[in-house]
């Protein structure tokens, strides 16, 4: 096919369309009319002679050769615009853009100070960050939204356009507004204790529970779904609950005797956090700087 006949600003409306799911959502991204993008992809559909979308009442769904091409021309767009960063910046300047994933629940307190950090070093760099489950973020790393995210789980070999390092392990801890016992805890003392989560189909707490007394069945009482460490912490201030929270956040309160902890006895639950990103991606000298910072400031805590 004579590549004269595509116009790369219809493709980058297509691929607006097929990621934002409709033609209102692409235009606003790409500031421009409903009518001029879906002029775009009518154009782009009559240069290929092929659908790229179904158009099933008001959505648009993208049929197989629409999804193939959806798929590719991410990756390509993504490389391209590589390709000019690099022409545009023969000096590797460390300036631009970077964007971060976070899933929801991620400790405010190690990154901010990583982030305070890297930034007051390098004052051309702006950091978007963008909470959410895990999926989301690997979808969004799939389709090149983002470069970077922070995962509790690696990417399996399921998953080959991803690549996963170890960042750190973090320590989890049950906290309440009031101490519930002088020394440790017990199962049946928090059977009536009431508490906070953050998502109902996997919840930490009874993680937790099953950690401490793996011998025991301990069925919390969780009062709110929290989401967001923020908010779970915010929640026990208030007497709603007790949480589990990553003992960096927790640890300025509970020294200032406004957090209690609860001891078990057994060694504390621990997660471990991952960095993700696209496997096999060019790096920008930004891209590469943010990587190796990040690793080297969170590997002090490890």
């Amino acid at each position: 096919m004579n590549l004269n006949n595509v116009d790369l600003n219809k493709l980058r409306s297509f691929l607006a369309v097929a990621e934002r799911g409709g033609v209102s959502a692409a235009a606003g991204a790409l500031s421009l009319t409903r009518s001029a993008v879906s002029q775009s992809v009518a154009g782009l559909e009559s240069s290929l002679g092929v659908r790229l979308f179904d158009r099933v009442g008001r959505r648009l769904v993208l049929t197989a050769e629409g999804s193939t091409l959806a798929r590719r021309f991410a990756r390509v767009d993504a490389e391209l615009a590589s390709a000019l960063e690099w022409v545009a910046n023969p000096g590797h300047e460390v300036r631009g853009l970077v964007r971060l994933g976070l899933f929801v629940g991620a400790s405010r307190a190690r990154l901010a100070g990583f982030l305070a950090r890297f930034t007051a070093a390098h004052p051309r760099v702006r950091v978007k960050l963008l909470y959410g489950a895990h999926a989301e973020l690997r979808g969004q790393l799939g389709a090149n939204r983002l470069d970077f995210a922070l995962a509790l789980v690696p990417s399996d070999e399921a998953e080959p356009r991803l690549r996963s390092t170890l960042l750190f392990r973090q320590e989890l801890v049950l906290v309440t507004r009031r101490p519930l016992a002088r020394g440790v805890v017990s199962a049946e003392l928090l059977h009536g204790v009431p508490f906070v989560d953050y998502y109902q189909s996997s919840p930490l707490v009874r993680r937790w529970l099953r950690h401490h007394f793996p011998r025991q069945r301990l069925e919390p009482d969780v009062r709110v779904f929290a989401a967001s460490t923020d908010l779970a912490l915010e929640l026990v201030l208030a007497g709603a609950g007790a949480a589990v929270l990553p003992r960096e956040l927790a640890e300025p309160l509970l020294r200032a005797k406004r957090l209690h902890l609860a001891r078990s006895g057994r060694p504390e639950l621990r997660d471990a956090v991952w960095l993700e990103e696209p496997a096999g991606a060019w790096r920008s000298a930004t891209l590469q700087a943010f990587r190796a910072a990040l690793l080297a400031d969170l590997a002090e805590a490890t």
